[in-house]
């Protein structure tokens, strides 16, 4: 099987704290990271003479940027980048790149922001159609939900939960325009596959019986979106569907009429269980070896893969030593990524 790295170092992460760790961290000179990018630890990992292709991203939006462009680090520059679909066009940029410079082979790509996944399979999309794919998204967001879905339960969390992590003076939880990002981008992704044709595994953030019974407007239009979306075709395995029969969810995505497949993996999928070294730890994913066992199971299908992709990675902790213990992200996406292109 004949594949070619790619990059994606893209990280418009508008989160203030997020900002401020990586202020302090270029004026310290990046002492404790392991690896500035991503890609440069799962390489290591995989202990492969590889080279890989890389995705020139403006300096101030990677995850380690250089002390010169600090200035361009606030929120509200991030924000705009967000809303002015920054992401999309980066994802347009990789999609041209992926035809360029990949095509026939097959894209294996290590990032940040998931949103750049969106360009691979747009690009392997008009390559094979859209129709012959089948996307598997292992991740514990369900990342079809827009800015102004999203805003409105964060409002709702913000005047209801005493214990919220939000701020009701951030301007920012307020008025944001729908754009492509991170956690809207298989909104788009579901305008060129079939929605029955998409699989999210491992979702944390299913809508629980409780909150149905709320009756604000901006919960029921979160729920009724989500819903919406799973009732259009796309197929939900929830994490506590993994936790209760695993090989129920090994036996759905070994079997398929489709013949192609595509692999998208969010490292928080595994958060707080098994690593540590995701962009978001807010909840507490799947075991490791539950995602290994889930992955040989799409290997055993007769669909091709045809794309693959590791994603969210947080440079900060992945691979970081922490009272004496190292993180394992890199090593254990590594081994996921073996198991499926190598089938072992």
């Amino acid at each position: 099987m004949n594949f070619k790295i790619l990059n994606g170092p893209l990280d418009p992460d508008e989160r203030e704290a997020y900002i401020q760790r990586k202020i302090i961290a270029c004026e310290n000179g990046y002492r404790g990271v392991p690896f500035k990018d991503p890609v440069l630890g799962m390489i290591s990992e995989l202990k492969l003479p590889i080279e890989h292709i890389k995705n020139q991203v403006e300096p101030w939006l990677t995850p380690t940027p250089p002390l010169d462009m600090l200035f361009m680090l606030t929120v509200e520059n991030f924000v705009t980048f967000i809303d002015t679909n920054g992401c999309l066009d980066y994802a347009n940029q990789l999609s041209k790149k992926v035809k360029s410079d990949v095509l026939p082979d097959m894209p294996v790509l290590f990032g940040v922001d998931h949103s750049l996944s969106g360009g691979v399979i747009s690009a392997l999309c008009e390559e094979h159609g859209g129709e012959n794919l089948r996307l598997i998204v292992f991740d514990s967001h369900f990342d079809f939900i827009p800015p102004t879905i999203r805003c409105g339960l964060i409002q709702y969390d913000v005047e209801n939960n005493p214990e919220t992590k939000f701020s009701p003076k951030d301007p920012y939880i307020y008025n944001r325009p729908d754009s492509y990002n991170a956690d809207s981008f298989l909104s788009y992704v579901g305008k060129r596959i079939p929605m029955e044709n998409i699989y999210v595994v491992g979702v944390s953030d299913y809508p629980p019986r409780a909150a149905e019974e709320i009756e604000d407007e901006r919960v029921r239009r979160y729920i009724e979106f989500y819903k919406g979306i799973e009732s259009s075709g796309v197929h939900v395995i929830k994490k506590e569907d993994i936790q209760k029969d695993l090989n129920s969810v090994r036996s759905i995505l070994s079997r398929t009429n489709l013949p192609l497949t595509y692999v998208s993996v969010d490292v928080d999928v595994c958060a707080n269980i098994s690593v540590k070294g995701a962009r978001f730890l807010d909840y507490f994913g799947i075991t490791h070896k539950d995602l290994y066992d889930l992955i040989a199971s799409i290997s055993k299908s007769n669909s091709k893969i045809v794309g693959i992709d590791f994603m969210e990675f947080d440079v900060y902790n992945a691979g970081s030593i922490t009272s004496g213990r190292q993180d394992r992200t890199y090593a254990i996406m590594a081994e996921s990524l073996r198991r499926i292109i190598f089938n072992k």
